[in-house]
């Protein structure tokens, strides 16, 4: 394996399927050693997916098309104005477990909203994520595949949280849904708030020598290769 202390893969939008198809490629390169632990940053067209305690009534529109993964958590939403954060982390190497690298995350996005001015705490167990009073705005569901993580967050930033209507997040209500830009009554600029989440997220999970990727294609090749 290289001598980076990590991926971070900075993406556009990339369509859901197509960057499932890649974590789960990452996911095995990690759990053999080829690549070192892993972070990408994107963002969804509009899809809904659910995890594996999906409950068929928490999806209130048939006609939707859903994926299901295998993740933590049930139905939730992913679209524009949402920051999706994924993970390829190798639980044995660092000596921890999942509810480890759960509350490591859970903190640097706290961090990121208490720089805007929101005070937001994170959850575990039934109510996972990090909210802010009773709505949540940030989302958070890891799976576990070997010794390695896929799967990961969803911070709303702008997003329009009418889309929750359709389901029950996380089994619960849509209207406890919310976003920054709700939080804060204003518009956000997306680009900061991925810099700076980014850089929360990178700081918590010690990459301090990533190997920088910012094109699907280069991140796609890597997974179907063999690594570094």
């Amino acid at each position: 394996m290289s001598s980076y202390s990590g991926i971070v893969a900075d993406l556009p939008q990339v369509e859901y399927g197509r960057m499932l198809a890649i974590q789960r490629r990452l996911n095995a390169l990690r759990n053999d050693g080829l690549i070192p632990d892993t972070l990408i940053m994107l963002t969804h067209p509009h899809v809904y997916t659910t995890g594996i305690h999906r409950n068929q009534d928490e999806i209130l529109d048939s006609s939707i098309e859903v994926f299901q993964v295998e993740r933590g958590g049930s139905a939730t939403y992913h679209g524009p104005g949402q920051l999706v954060s994924y993970f390829m982390v190798n639980l044995k190497d660092r000596g921890i477990n999942i509810r480890d690298l759960i509350i490591a995350v859970e903190d640097a996005i706290v961090s990121l909203l208490n720089d805007y001015g929101i005070t937001a705490e994170g959850r575990l167990h039934g109510e996972t994520g990090v909210w802010v009073g009773n709505r949540k705005i940030c989302s958070v569901g890891l799976a576990v595949r070997g010794f390695s993580t896929l799967h990961g967050i969803a911070l709303n930033v702008s997003t329009d949280l009418s889309r929750f209507s359709a389901i029950m997040p996380c089994g619960m209500p849509s209207q406890i849904m919310t976003s920054m830009e709700q939080e804060l009554g204003r518009s956000q600029d997306i680009g900061k708030v991925r810099s700076g989440m980014i850089e929360k997220l990178v700081a918590s999970l010690g990459l301090s020598n990533p190997r920088i990727i910012r094109n699907i294609e280069e991140i796609e090749e890597l997974s179907v290769g063999n690594g570094l």
